[in-house]
């Protein structure tokens, strides 16, 4: 019983960070709307494009991890009550994969790409894209963070798993 507790946990943890890029999209959102009636000049037009064509893909993500662990929690739960001891073997190889993998990808991809942008807002001349990179650049940060606080819990899970 312990192994599921500290599985539901986990996912309410995961679900937290769903519900985190949820907020993280509305907060780009408002920040499109107030930069859309602000003093427009490409750079600030270009910044609210961005943030919004972002903040709509950061809602429907969330939305969708919530979803996904929803579905998770549900399935692994029946595999619990069939099995425990596959039950944890499974999620000590997932999360072990998940602890492993993910963190490298998600972190090497964010770099490369927040120095690609860095790199091109030198080489652009038209503001609208200047402003438009800056907005990925932004998006690319606040991924960072929330991926980093979604990486304790996996850490925590997969220690609790071992013990």
């Amino acid at each position: 019983m312990e192994v599921l507790k500290q599985f539901e946990t986990y996912i309410a943890a995961q679900k937290a960070t769903g519900i985190q890029f949820i907020i993280f999209g509305v907060l780009l959102l408002v920040a499109a709307v107030l930069l859309h009636f602000s003093q427009l000049n490409p750079i600030t037009q270009g910044l609210r494009n961005g943030f919004f064509v972002i903040s709509m893909l950061l809602i429907a993500s969330g939305v969708g991890f919530t979803l996904n662990q929803n579905k998770l929690s549900k399935t692994k739960t029946e595999v619990y009550q069939a099995d425990e001891v596959e039950f944890k073997n499974q999620e000590v190889e997932r999360m072990h994969e998940v602890h492993s993998n993910v963190p490298k990808i998600i972190f090497g991809l964010s770099v490369t790409l927040i120095l690609l942008i860095l790199a091109l807002m030198f080489f652009i001349h038209p503001p609208f894209w200047k402003g438009v990179s800056f907005s990925v650049a932004i998006y690319l940060l606040g991924l960072l963070i929330l991926e980093s606080i979604s990486f304790l819990s996996v850490k925590n899970y997969l220690e609790s798993l071992l013990n």
